[in-house]
């Protein structure tokens, strides 16, 4: 008869074998979209393709890989030069794109109250309609302008986020034009628990509803039945961000994760595949890290920048040294190996 010990011995044994074949798998991933991502740098410190937005998107991307974005340079310059020179024009623009701005000034150091003279964080709540709790028309935008200010400290007006839930579609989500997609779900979602929503609150949960049940059969999140890397990696991090386990079966669709469909859409170069390979790859990077638009700023370095913008030759990349990042996906997997393996033994008592 199995004892106890060679119970855990065997879920053991099946929990290493997972961790050694997920943790290379996904740490290479983030690195070689990393060292993709930062080979797209340009001669400013940018990172061009959609406006100044891909450049705060890109910051985030690589400090969740845990690399310091003010590290980064082509021509000498950082994504926080680029930051520095832009600050102004950024916070004239739009509320959401100046908390971006906030969030990834917190990425290289400089505080999101002082760039070049401009207060991004003002720049975001002195824009608040008081009449209408909006930053914002659409929510999309209204969830970035409420993540950017939690997430750097300051204080969301109730009226902010009761204009959100007033505009919840009865399945749970939000888009426009009355009806749910996953992408402004997904801001919003976080732009909710950034502020103070409980992961057990009715509007979170019936969220998170919407989310689950708009999972497509290959284990990602798109449009119009068609599953795509940016829109999956979104979904990811605001369900991390409600504390769901995307890796668990409730987000297993045909033994495939959310994570495997990401890990699905990487191509040779490190990018990902989708409508703009620099914007799925940026977007991937903090999803598959475990990162959520709040955190991923503050997330820890544990590697150097690489030596050029072409990624050649850079140290500590391409050796899975996102790992700390990884972990949280990592264990859960072993735990869930454990697990079956206990339960494969203990059948053969009965």
């Amino acid at each position: 008869m199995r004892t106890p010990l060679l119970l855990a011995a065997a879920g053991l044994s099946a929990m290493t074998a997972v961790l050694a074949a997920a943790a290379p798998q996904t740490g290479q991933a983030i690195d070689d979209a990393v060292r993709f991502v930062i080979s797209t740098q340009e001669a400013d410190g940018g990172f061009g393709g959609f406006g100044a937005g891909q450049t705060f998107d890109a910051v985030f991307a690589i400090r969740a890989a845990g690399i310091d974005p003010g590290d980064v340079t082509t021509d000498g310059a950082s994504p926080a030069d680029f930051l520095q020179a832009q600050a102004a024009t950024v916070a004239a623009e739009s509320p959401a794109l100046a908390a971006k701005a906030a969030l990834a000034a917190k990425a290289p150091g400089p505080a999101p109250e002082k760039v070049a003279g401009t207060d991004l964080v003002a720049a975001v709540s002195d824009k608040l309609d008081a009449s209408t709790g909006r930053y914002a028309a659409d929510d999309f935008s209204q969830g970035l302008a409420v993540i950017g200010l939690a997430c750097t400290g300051n204080d969301v007006p109730t009226a902010a986020v009761d204009t959100l839930l007033q505009t919840q579609v009865d399945d749970g989500g939000w888009g426009s034009d009355g009806a749910s997609d996953p992408d402004t779900t997904s801001v919003v979602l976080q732009a909710l628990i950034a502020s103070g929503a409980e992961a057990s609150s009715e509007d979170v949960a019936a969220a998170v509803a919407y989310l689950r049940n708009g999972q497509l059969d290959d284990g990602g999140w798109g449009y119009a039945g068609e599953s795509n890397a940016a829109s999956t990696a979104f979904v990811v991090q605001s369900l991390i961000a409600a504390g769901e386990d995307v890796e668990g079966a409730d987000y297993t669709k045909a033994g495939q994760t959310p994570i495997d469909y990401l890990l699905s859409q990487q191509l040779d170069d490190g990018s990902f595949a989708g409508f703009d390979a620099a914007y799925a790859a940026i977007q991937a990077v903090p999803a598959l890290a475990g990162r959520t638009l709040c955190n991923a700023p503050e997330t820890a370095i544990t590697q150097s920048a690489p030596v050029s913008a072409s990624g050649a030759g850079a140290p500590g990349v391409g050796t899975g040294t996102a790992e700390s990042d990884s972990l949280p996906w990592l264990y859960i997997a072993g735990v869930l190996a454990l697990a079956a393996g206990a339960v494969g033994v203990m059948s053969l008592r009965k």
